[in-house]
């Protein structure tokens, strides 16, 4: 029993030895990314250390004592002062981990934290985000009206959809360059955005078409805000050089209560923007039923910009 005494203790130093190498070893291989987590394998550290100081010291006081070790380090270690020693560090060391923790780590875990929420949420509005106009991306939208599709279907609440396209886009490029085009894209969100209620969702759908979700709206409702946005595009003026131009957009319209799908809804409102294309651009067409029966197949792409 007094050999297990005197052994139990140096059975702890090999432990707590693993336990420094381990971190030791980590920390030299990923040294960049520990951030904060640097101050907490410090304390880590010292405590080991702490730990492996008075393990040796009692280790070899008892191997002294017990005869595993000369007679001289249990004389010599079991003077009252130096035995009082291992606890004095205990003592420092719990004070200085105390304040490591309170004082640096914590702050600063809690910034990092922050921050590293404030760079996701980033992230993700990047992925949603268009770039150039700031509206939702194609994909974010299609996201977001999923939602608005199912309390729809699920409460019989109406719902409409606006989708636009700028008249001759093409030949804005090409007569006055892709500056001027992506100022008439910016204009074009821009309206999108002084129109929409925050319940509403606005995006660019691709390229120069553009599309506007609107929950709680009926059809006629819709058609209202879509010549409100009609209106104002064509009121802007494109300053370019010693050139400018106006702006125009068709506008096609369509309700939840046609269609049996979302993918029908968007599909609808598609269709009579062709429509409205094909009747001279400039101009508002709802989806209705004889739309799609004398409106397909497409028009032909020559007569759409």
């Amino acid at each position: 029993m007094n050999l297990a005494a005197a052994l139990i203790y140096w059975v702890i130093v090999a432990i707590w030895l693993t336990v420094l190498g381990t971190l030791a070893m980590f920390y030299l291989r990923n040294s960049s990314v520990f951030g904060t987590t640097r101050l907490l394998l410090a304390v880590l550290a010292l405590d080991t250390a702490r730990n492996l100081f008075e393990n040796i010291y009692f280790g070899l006081y008892f191997g002294g004592k017990y005869g595993l070790l000369p007679a001289a380090y249990a004389d010599v270690l079991g003077h009252p002062f130096l035995l009082i020693v291992p606890k004095l560090t205990n003592v420092a060391a719990g004070c200085f981990v105390l304040g490591v923790l309170l004082l640096r780590w914590l702050p600063a875990a809690i910034r990092e934290r922050a921050k590293s929420e404030k760079d996701a949420e980033g992230l993700r509005e990047l992925a949603a985000v268009d770039g150039l106009t700031g509206l939702f991306n194609r994909r974010h939208f299609l996201n977001l009206v999923e939602a608005e599709w199912d309390r729809h279907r699920r409460y019989a609440r109406p719902l409409s959809l606006i989708m636009i396209d700028i008249d001759l886009f093409k030949s804005i490029n090409d007569r006055f360059g892709h500056d001027a085009g992506d100022r008439v894209l910016v204009q074009v969100a821009n309206a999108f955005r002084d129109f929409k209620r925050s319940s509403d969702i606005a995006a660019r759908y691709g390229g120069e078409e553009f599309t506007l979700l609107l929950p709680e709206t009926e059809l006629k409702d819709a058609c209202i805000v879509a010549e409100r946005l009609r209106q104002e595009v064509s009121r802007q003026v494109l300053d370019a050089t010693d050139r400018t131009t106006t702006v125009s957009i068709s506008v096609g319209v369509s309700a939840a209560t046609q269609a049996g799908s979302l993918a029908d809804l968007i599909k609808y409102a598609d269709i009579a923007l062709y429509e409205a294309k094909s009747a001279g651009r400039n101009r508002i067409r709802i989806f209705d039923e004889t739309t799609v029966e004398t409106f397909l197949p497409f028009p032909d792409s020559s007569l759409v910009a």
